[in-house]
Order: structure tokens, then C-alpha cells, then sequence
């Protein structure tokens, strides 16, 4: 190629009547062997491109060797992007938030924020971030309240595989609100209200509200609610009681943010399960009230929807000072005292079993212990003693038993 190139350029800049310097050149090129050089040059590249054709695919440096890498390197690089928009939109809409009910919150409660690193209560008007997608705040101060702990839980923008499965499966950001009360300050009910599957899935779940609320979930049609919203209660005066004009005002004009209402006075949280064994005395229990409320936006949330949840926060407050002021009259009183001494009898039935066998188990280790004391005892003397002892408070308590069943059956004749 490059001898004719040569030749060419010879040609176009040589006039054809000077024939003669053309041979000239021709024999000039001849004796400095260029076509020689051309031909060694053009023999390198066959033997580098037979190399090159040798080498397997997979090795040869080509971007399509590198398919595998191009695309984990895109993928970790939009889990970041997504983790870094996620993540700040998260915290956007906690502080948006916490700027339209601050001030509600600070009128109601002397505490507002505290986060549990100091020995004593400070106010740090701030929220506590628990991790990129849930906040909490602790407020206290309040009459008839112990405290309130809310928890803002977002959906998990920061997950880019959260964001994929939600393209399947809609879900919407919640606030949640525990209300701790005082013991003096709410009387013995059960009651909760909120849509028709999250009392369904609550009745299952609560330990409180599968004992104390075992009927099916009733329509709140008699109060004016929308047929999307059930009612559990432990007894008909509750929901009288609950369920005033401006409770009923509340939740009918917020209906489609209510996701549950739970107030408890035998608060103990879930059911414990079965294969983590039943627990051998009834749980704690807290007077508690519960409130869950869905953001509106269904995941695509903006700052202003979190100004909307303002009047739900307006009826909690409600709520806590309704709750103090209800009181059962003589025969409701009777009928809670009741329940409750049913459930603590059905419990004991249930894990009489299990104390007897607890029971058991701590006289044979008594007993094996006493044995190897006995059997450590090095003086012979001493060690006869003490099995004599031991077998005479062991004929002692055979004789008790005896004497015990001889009293029974002359109580029976």
C-alpha cells in the first residue's frame, strides 16, 4: 500500500514528459530497497494479527470483554444515587413535619424531644433519627399523661430493591403515636376503631384485643362513620361513650388517613407465640392509647402532604383529655372486673401444667444439690449425718402426704 501510495505522488507531482527523472527516481527507490522495507513491514502485521486471532475471546481487550464489570459498576452507582435522594428526601419530610406541629406540640407539652442521652429531661426540640427511614420523638409534661412517644416511619426510599418492590406493591408512609397514661387517669376498656383489615389483622395480633374483643369487627354505620372503618369493643358503653360528635367529626373528615385507633387499658402489645413457650404469669400491662395514621400520597409524598396530618395530631390531644373524663357506670365496672378475672383464671388453667412442671424441676435440682453436698463431704461422721437427715425430712413429708389423703376420704364418707 505504501509503495503505490509512493508511486502515486511520483506520478501527480512528475510531469509525463519528464520520463526521465521519473526512471530516475524509480532507480533511487530501487537502490535504497524500499519495496523491501514495505514487504517486512507488511509480513510484522500478518504475524501480529495471526498472534492476535490466537488469543481467546475473553482476553482480548475489547469492551465487550468487560460487559459483566460495566454493569456492576452502573448498578452500584445508581444504588448510591438512589440512596443519597432516598435518604434526603426522608429527612425533608420528617422536618416538614416537625415544623407544622411544633408548635401544637410545645402548647401541650413541657418536654418536647428529648433524646435519653442526659441524666435528666432536656428539651432539644429536634426529632431522633433511628435510622434513614424512621424518626422518633419523645414529648412528656402533660397532665394525666406519663408520655407520648411518636414515631414517623417512612417507606425505605434509601433501598433501591424497597423502591423496585414497591412498583409492585404500593405502600404509604405512617406516623404512629403511644400514648402512655397514668393508672388513676383511664378506666377499665378495651376499644378500637380504624379500617375493616387492620382490625381484622389487630384482633389476631394483640393480646388484648383477641381476650377483650373477641366478637367480629362491627360497622360504625350507627355512628356516622364511612363504611370503610370497623369497630372492636369490649362492651357497648365504650363505643358510647368514645364516639362523640367531635370524635365522629374527626375521624369521618380523616377517614382515608385513619389506619387504626386503639385505646387499652390491658395494653401488653403481641401475642406472644407459640414456639417461644407460654409465658408463666400474665404480662405487663400499661394503660396505653394507639394511633396509626397513613400519609396521604401513597409513596409519592411531597413536604406539603405532612401539613395535612396536623388535625389528627389536634384529635390524639383530644383523645387523652376524652379518655381521662370516661367513666363506667356501676354495671359496666362489674362486667370489665369480670372479663379480666376470666382471662387471668383461663390463663392460670393454661399454665398450671407448665408451673407444676416448673416446680418439679426446682425440687430435683434442690435434691441433687443437697446430694452433692453430702457426697463433697469429706469426714465419714458427718456425711452419715446428713443423709440420716435427709432421709427423715423425706419420711416426714411421705407421712404429710399420707395423713392428707386420709383426711379426704373421711370428708368424702
Amino acid at each position: 500500500v505504501l509503495q503505490n501510495y509512493l508511486l502515486f505522488l511520483i506520478r501527480v507531482f512528475i510531469p509525463a514528459r519528464n520520463h526521465k527523472l521519473f526512471k530516475q527516481v524509480l532507480e533511487k527507490m530501487n537502490e535504497a530497497r524500499i519495496h523491501l522495507f514495505i514487504s517486512k513491514i507488511k509480513n510484522r502485521w500478518k504475524s501480529l494479527l495471526s498472534v492476535y486471532l490466537q488469543v481467546p475471546a475473553h482476553l482480548q481487550n475489547s469492551w465487550e470483554s468487560y460487559y459483566m464489570e460495566i454493569l456492576m459498576v452502573t448498578g452500584l452507582l445508581a444504588y448510591i444515587m438512589n440512596y443519597i435522594i432516598g435518604k434526603n428526601k426522608n429527612s425533608r419530610l420528617a422536618q416538614a413535619w416537625f415544623n407544622s406541629h411544633r408548635e401544637l406540640l410545645e402548647s401541650n407539652f413541657a418536654l418536647v424531644g428529648d433524646d435519653g442521652t442526659s441524666k435528666e429531661a432536656v428539651s432539644t426540640g429536634k426529632l431522633n433519627q433511628e435510622n434513614e427511614h424512621i424518626y422518633n420523638l419523645w414529648c412528656s409534661g402533660r397532665v394525666c399523661c406519663e408520655g407520648m412517644l411518636i414515631q414517623l416511619k417512612f417507606l425505605k426510599r434509601q433501598d433501591l430493591l424497597n423502591v423496585l418492590a414497591r412498583m409492585m406493591r404500593p405502600a404509604c408512609d405512617q406516623v404512629q403515636i403511644k400514648v402512655t397514661l397514668n393508672d388513676e387517669d383511664m378506666d377499665t376498656f378495651v376499644f378500637a376503631v380504624g379500617t375493616k383489615k387492620a382490625m381484622a389483622r389487630l384482633q389476631k395480633e394483640m393480646q388484648d384485643l383477641s381476650e377483650f374483643c373477641s366478637d367480629k369487627p362491627k360497622s360504625g354505620a350507627k355512628y356516622g362513620l364511612p363504611d370503610s372503618l370497623a369497630i372492636l369493643t369490649e362492651m357497648g358503653e365504650v363505643t358510647d361513650g368514645v364516639m362523640d360528635s367531635k370524635m365522629v367529626h374527626f375521624i369521618t373528615n380523616h377517614a382515608d388517613k385513619i389506619e387504626s385507633i386503639h385505646f387499652s387499658d390491658q395494653f401488653s402489645g403481641p401475642k406472644v407465640m407459640q414456639e417461644e413457650g407460654q409465658p408463666l404469669k400474665l404480662p405487663e400491662t400499661k394503660k396505653t392509647l394507639l394511633f396509626t395514621f397513613n400519609v396521604p400520597g401513597m409513596g409519592n409524598t411531597s413536604p406539603k402532604d405532612m401539613d395535612t396530618l396536623l388535625p389528627l395530631m389536634n384529635m390524639v390531644i383530644y383523645s387523652i383529655d376524652k379518655v381521662k373524663k370516661l367513666r363506667l357506670n356501676r354495671e359496666g365496672k362489674q362486667k370489665a372486673d369480670r372479663n379480666r378475672a376470666r382471662v387471668e383464671e383461663n390463663f392460670l388453667k393454661q399454665t398450671h401444667a407448665q408451673r407444676q412442671e416448673a416446680a418439679q424441676t426446682r425440687r430435683e435440682e434442690k435434691k441433687r444439690a443437697e446430694k452433692e453436698r453430702i457426697m463433697n463431704e469429706e469426714d465419714p461422721e458427718r456425711q452419715r449425718r446428713l443423709e440420716e437427715a435427709a432421709q427423715r425430712r423425706e419420711q416426714k413429708k411421705i407421712e404429710k402426704k399420707q395423713m392428707k389423703m386420709k383426711q379426704i376420704k373421711v370428708k368424702a364418707m
